[in-house]
């Protein structure tokens, strides 16, 4: 904690520094002055303008890949009460108990990576990376402070300072803190963010240097699950009580997941710039660029168990009965070069005809290292030891016909190295039909992904395997429908996956034919012994409707999903998945702008995931199918001037319908939390 503290401070008084030598920004936008016409007389031209966050726009690295384009901040009430990362309405998951433990999307969600992959992603959604930056242009030094509060249960804090100390030239800083308690014993997930950045631009626009420092450290403790199967069910000894009275199966064991990763990005247009209008600042178009990224990363995950277990939660211990130390490490250099090529004709405010080519090269070298350790965490009782490395071909192609038709490629491939033969190839493209009529967007790709490390090799103190498996190929196609009028979208995407790589548990052994065992004494012996497994193929639809409606001051915000796999026993997902907002706006004395509504969501019933604690990982266990029901928030958000604020009741319908529920086997989710207080205020000087 005093760490946090120490880097939080450092970072503020580095920033605040930049005050000294930062020029005075705030009398031009676009060259001109925004003077009040009063003080203009009086005062021959000196500045009074209230700065908003209009003034303050943001670039992301995928934004910059085609050109300079910016954003504006969104300051609207839209989903502002959807905190959680884990939670929000189109990417539901599901998990271990709450906030800051592990998780999994319970939509299918394909991973469009290729190449080198540790495997290790059950605390992704607390991590940022260098994607997920924001570099600003700020006119004015811009501070965004924001609290949620739930008591002991949980609370995130972030803090985002930006600002320009030359007027193409911005530094800023984000620092991230997760605390969550939970309602079980051991269910502290503490997680810390933090990272650097620096945006500048030549003052003829044709350089960019984009550089980032990103420190994620994510601590997630584990309970191995409660004792008590049965705590939503009238047999339940303890209903009532407090569920920190329950028993867990672990008392002293945890994940601890660390990323330090550094970035340099540098473009450098060459010939004819072209540039379109945008509020504030204009959108660069280069036709040549030139672009070179590189990026150091240290990733490391770790398991830890301080305690002996009865054994109903983990296997046994290989090294050591009592202590485990599970240690995975790898660093990566990656050097990415780019060039691209931009044909279009001179001086059109609307770009039609364009064609443009892309064509690089990207090298990454690994350094991997596995090993458990014994109770002084240094002497190793295996140690695995790797060097590798990928070069992979880049390039895309693409062309607008017009602003409302376009058509891109994208090939990615490795060529050479440990992972040779890999490749995604996408294509897509945008047809704009009517402003009254709607548009599509038509897309597919095809992949041809290695396994995950922890698949192939993985030696911990509870588990160890050594398994070669094929390349999964997954074949998609999607159609996309959206009409920004009627305020409507529409989507269905095709999915064909052969060798479909899964965590399973050991197959109940057979003798002459006949299983030595029954299955719930093969579950109850077996507790999270998992083992890697490949499926031959399986098939996946899905189609999600998207609608708002308005009456009035009344609102509906839904959002619907079907999904349809010919395997539901190995590609465990829900049915159907919908969510729903309903809210009154009301603006209170002309300035207060309130939302008082509810979130209703609700999953069809399926077969659940079980959770292995030393692997990380969500297995394909027993397959138990837990009753569902909805699950209804209700809130209040309010927006006055710079802050936005909203008070927040979860689960308010427990007790209804249903006890409680689970989302991931034998871990049951958090009960109602009554009062959740959360407030973001924003500062423009």
């Amino acid at each position: 904690m005093y760490k946090s503290i120490a880097l939080f401070v450092f970072c503020f008084l580095l920033l605040g520094t930049g005050a000294l030598f930062a020029q005075d920004l705030k009398t031009k936008v676009n060259d001109n002055k925004l003077l009040d016409s009063l003080r203009k007389k009086e005062e021959n031209g000196l500045d009074s303008v209230i700065f908003t966050s209009r003034f303050i726009r943001y670039t992301t690295l995928k934004l910059t890949k085609d050109s300079i384009q910016t954003l504006a901040l969104d300051t609207s009430l839209n989903g502002f009460q959807n905190f959680s990362m884990i939670a929000q309405p189109r990417r539901p998951t599901i998990g271990t108990g709450n906030l800051g433990l592990a998780a999994r999307p319970m939509l299918f969600e394909p991973s469009k990576t290729i190449g080198f992959d540790a495997g290790f992603h059950s605390l992704d959604f607390y991590a940022i990376g260098h994607d997920d930056i924001k570099y600003y242009k700020a006119r004015t030094p811009f501070t965004n402070l924001y609290f949620v509060s739930a008591g002991e249960t949980e609370a995130v804090f972030k803090v985002t300072h930006s600002q320009n100390i030359k007027p193409n030239w911005n530094i800023g800083a984000n620092f991230n803190r997760i605390g969550a308690n939970g309602y079980y014993t051991r269910q502290r997930g503490d997680h810390l963010n933090a990272d650097l950045f620096n945006w500048y631009q030549s003052p003829n626009k044709r350089y960019n240097l984009w550089v980032s420092a990103i420190f994620n450290t994510l601590k997630a403790r584990e309970n191995g699950s409660v004792f008590n199967d049965e705590i939503y069910t009238n047999k339940s000894q303890t209903l009532g009580l407090d569920h920190m009275s329950e028993s867990v199966r672990l008392s002293d064991a945890g994940h601890i997941y660390r990323e330090n990763s550094f970035l340099i990005k540098q473009t450098y247009f060459v010939g004819r710039i072209d540039s379109l209008a945008q509020e504030i600042s204009q959108k660069i178009l280069p036709t040549n660029k030139i672009a070179y990224t590189f990026k150091y990363s240290q990733n490391s995950y770790t398991f830890h168990k301080g305690n002996a277990d009865n054994g109903t939660a983990i296997p046994a211990g290989i090294a050591n009965v009592s202590f485990t130390y599970d240690s995975t490490r790898y660093m990566n250099v990656q050097n990415e070069f780019m060039y691209s090529f931009f044909l279009r004709a001179k001086g059109n405010s609307i770009i039609k005809n364009e064609l443009k080519l892309d064509a690089g090269i990207r090298h990454d070298f690994y350094k991997y290292n596995q090993g458990v350790y014994y109770s002084d965490r240094k002497s190793p009782y295996y140690d695995f030891r790797s060097t590798f490395q990928n070069v992979t071909l880049l390039g895309s192609a693409g062309y607008r016909f017009s602003s409302r038709i376009d058509l891109n490629v994208d090939v990615q491939q490795i060529f050479q190295g440990r992972n040779s033969g890999d490749f995604l190839y996408e294509g897509r493209s945008n047809v704009m039909l009517s402003k009254s009529v709607g548009r599509i967007v038509l897309g597919g790709y095809f992949q041809n992904k290695s396994p995950e490390e922890v698949f192939t090799r993985y030696f911990g103190n509870h588990y160890d395997w050594e398994a070669t498996f094929n390349r999964t190929k997954t074949i998609n196609l999607s159609f996309k429908y959206y009409h920004d009028k009627l305020k409507f979208e529409a989507a269905a995407e095709y999915y064909l996956i052969n060798d479909y790589l899964y965590f399973t548990m050991p197959a109940i052994p057979v003798k002459d034919g006949v299983p030595t065992m029954s299955e719930e004494d093969f579950y109850k012996k077996n507790a999270n012994n998992i083992v890697p497994a490949q499926l031959g193929s399986l098939n996946l639809l899905k189609i999600t409707l998207g609608k708002k409606l308005n009456f009035g001051k009344f609102n509906v915000d839904s959002y619907l999903v079907y999904q349809k796999t010919d395997n539901p026993n190995i590609l465990r997902t829900p049915e159907v998945y919908a969510f729903a907002s309903i809210y009154l706006d009301h603006t209170f004395f002309k300035t207060l702008k309130t939302n008082v509504g509810l979130d209703v969501r609700y999953n069809t019933p399926y077969k659940n995931y079980s959770y292995s604690a030393p692997a990380g990982q969500f297995y394909v266990g027993e397959g138990r199918t837990f009753d569902s029901y909805p699950i209804v928030d209700v809130w209040v958000k309010a927006s006055l001037r710079k802050a936005n604020l909203f008070v927040k009741t979860d689960y308010a319908n427990q007790g209804l319908l249903s006890k409680g529920y689970y989302s991931v086997n034998r871990y049951p989710m958090m009960d109602r939390v009554l009062f959740k207080f959360g407030v973001s205020w924003s500062f423009y000087d």
